[in-house]
């Protein structure tokens, strides 16, 4: 018997870009998490108000989960565990892994950056297969070398958000975190549609963020 694939269309839409904002701007913007658009415009600063704008005028409604995060980060530094991943596969498996097999719905997301030059998110574009896992073991390490080979091949294409873009994507577009390439304040916002998430808004601002090295080799600061 032959074993099930996934087949996956990974795409976006660029929607526009962010004016820039000063380091001090970026820096001061209010971390928010699992927010109603209410409550992110009212208690945002002018770049989570700038980024629920760009959403309306792409013609998108208010009926999202809003999170974000400011980074301080310095060169070779993770804004996010790295990895190529889907955004927001329920995971109501035993195993806890992504539900592939029989999802209770289908999310849609719009990200913005600010200061995206400094550590782009990386889309593969394209169409293509994934093979599913056996007992044991996690999808998104089985899948990442694959995705890396297809995109070497040429069969899925690597687009970086550099700047300040706003992207539509969805629960199949594949992309990873990367390095940051040069140090600076970095924001990150994802508002997402038809979700789970959206029947339990909590309203919270994020206190902290991590950031994510490698090899924690950094002296002399």
């Amino acid at each position: 018997m032959k074993s099930k694939t996934f087949k996956f269309s990974s795409t976006i839409n660029v929607l526009g870009a962010m004016p820039d904002f000063s380091q001090d701007t970026v820096k001061n913007e209010p971390m928010l998490f699992n927010c109603s658009a209410a409550f992110a415009y009212e208690q945002g600063g002018p770049i989570t108000r700038k980024f629920i704008h760009m959403i309306h005028e792409a013609g998108y409604g208010d009926d999202f989960v809003l999170d974000s995060r400011v980074h301080m980060l310095m060169t070779g530094f993770y804004p996010c565990i790295p990895g190529w991943h889907h955004d927001d596969i329920p995971r109501n498996t035993a195993n806890g892994q992504p539900n592939y097999h029989n999802p209770e719905y289908h999310s849609t997301h719009i990200m913005g950056l600010v200061n995206g030059d400094i550590c782009p998110t990386q889309f593969a574009l394209g169409d293509c297969e994934m093979p599913d896992i056996e007992e044991g073991e996690v999808y998104y390490r089985k899948w990442h070398p694959i995705v890396d080979s297809l995109c070497e091949s040429g069969k899925l294409i690597r687009y970086d958000a550099v700047g300040n873009p706003v992207i539509a994507f969805d629960a199949h577009s594949f992309h990873q975190g990367q390095k940051a390439v040069k140090p600076g304040w970095r924001w990150f916002a994802r508002v997402s549609y038809n979700t789970e998430r959206t029947k339990s808004i909590t309203n919270e601002f994020r206190n902290q963020v991590q950031v994510y090295i490698p090899a924690p080799d950094y002296r002399g600061w």
